[in-house]
């Protein structure tokens, strides 16, 4: 028995038991959100979010549009670096453990929601 979800779809819940999920997969494979990437065997917490996108925990299933507050018309994309990272770009996305869950979708030198707050003093 496959534990995974199809391509557009992501398993609501890793807890539950492989069984369950083929017995009724419509109710542990959900649709992938709007804006968000869900190749094969996406989980909630593995949801591909793309670069000018945020979400508050890897928990949540609801992505925000990064506004180009304060900049030009990609500095929405300059602040969230989302969760796709390209061969040889892994220094824009910091490591987890080294943030907190919200800021894991901002680019290096910025936190907080919708990656608005800088990092650096006396700076916004």
């Amino acid at each position: 028995t496959c534990s995974i979800c199809k391509e557009g779809y992501y398993l609501l819940s890793t807890s539950v038991d492989p069984n369950d999920i083929w017995m009724a997969p419509t109710e542990h494979c959900k649709p992938c959100p709007p804006n968000a990437f869900c190749p094969t065997n996406t989980t909630l917490e593995t949801l591909v979010i793309p670069q000018g996108y945020w979400r508050a925990s890897s928990s949540s299933a609801a992505l925000t549009e990064c506004r180009s507050f304060g900049g030009d018309g990609e500095a929405g994309k300059t602040r969230c670096a989302g969760s796709e990272l390209d061969a040889g770009d892994a220094s824009r996305r910091r490591m987890i453990e080294e943030v907190s869950p919200s800021d894991e979708y901002c680019a290096p030198g910025f936190y907080g929601p919708e990656c608005r707050l800088c990092v650096a003093d006396k700076q916004h």
